[in-house]
């Protein structure tokens, strides 16, 4: 028995190593490859092992724009990291700790929200966005104009009510004690001292695991730009910068003279930041998602 649980362990780990390794082989040839030559690049085999920091293309990456794709899309993190923990956090103790007719339905009307492609949104939204009224030469019908499309509100006007959010902290809710509650009543506390000082500090993991959650959604966001503000390059959130200095300044061509370095660089900027958020707060976001009843 002991033989077989020792065999066990060893296979588990003999796997366990083989799978990390092929999912962090592209970050490291990415990472790698960044800071090397095109021709040295070319004739790598396994790794494309550097022997010179190629500064000169971070230089020229950020000269096209990145810095201030970065600054763009750090405003958005941080504003849709208020909203979705704000109502995140009223709305979940709204539908775990208060009574009152119909509950169980609104929830599961928001919950559907979780069960729809977001794909199956994009039309509608943009057609919202595109008939705005009274902005972008729209009249109160919002007709005659062009509406928010191609101006940088249209990055920070939707998902104000994120049903992920909400889902997450209710369970996370469930699991608390009403006696907080009631204790804080009391002594005199108001419904948002409640939520924000008495039992916010008790869902740290969930509300690291819904930080992560979100830094990465926004810092990835490609599709909704592309769709809403194309040729307009100063509101160019870091993912579709990265991928129109791509394709816009030669480093990538159809013909074998793609310049490789230069395309890692630019993806090495775009990754690092989330893959470094991550990094640091894995422990928290394992401890939410099973806090939180979503464990498998």
């Amino acid at each position: 028995m002991k033989k077989r649980k020792n065999l066990i362990k060893a296979l588990s780990y003999i796997f366990l190593s083989v799978s990390s390794f092929i999912m962090i082989y592209p970050v490291l040839f990415m990472a790698l490859g960044s800071f090397t030559t095109n021709d040295r690049f070319l004739d790598a085999t396994l790794l494309p092992i550097p022997n010179t920091l190629n500064i000169a293309l971070f230089q020229r990456a950020f000269n096209a724009g990145v810095w201030d794709a970065y600054v763009f899309t750090l405003a958005r993190v941080i504003f849709y990291l208020g909203v979705n923990l704000f109502v995140g956090l009223v709305g979940g103790y709204i539908f775990s700790k208060l009574r009152f007719p119909g509950k169980n339905r609104v929830f599961l009307l928001f919950l559907s929200g979780m069960v729809m492609p977001g794909i199956l949104m994009l039309v509608p939204m943009y057609l919202m966005m595109a008939w705005f009224p009274l902005v972008g030469g729209n009249n109160i019908l919002g007709q005659g104009g062009h509406g928010l499309i191609g101006d940088w509100p249209v990055l920070f006007i939707y998902g104000w009510v994120p049903p992920f959010a909400i889902f997450l902290l209710k369970q996370s809710f469930d699991m608390l004690p009403t006696e907080y509650e009631d204790a804080a009543k009391m002594d005199g506390a108001g419904f948002f001292t409640i939520i924000f000082q008495v039992y916010g500090p008790l869902l740290k993991p969930p509300v690291v695991a819904l930080t992560i959650v979100t830094f990465l959604g926004v810092w990835n966001d490609y599709l909704w730009p592309s769709l809403t503000i194309a040729g307009h390059p100063q509101w160019y959130p870091i993912a579709y910068r990265i991928q129109s200095v791509i394709l816009s300044d030669g480093t990538w061509s159809p013909v074998g003279t793609t310049d490789y370095p230069s395309v890692m660089v630019r993806t090495f900027l775009a990754t690092w930041p989330p893959a470094l958020v991550y990094f640091l707060l894995q422990r928290y976001f394992v401890q939410g998602l099973v806090a939180s009843g979503l464990k498998g």
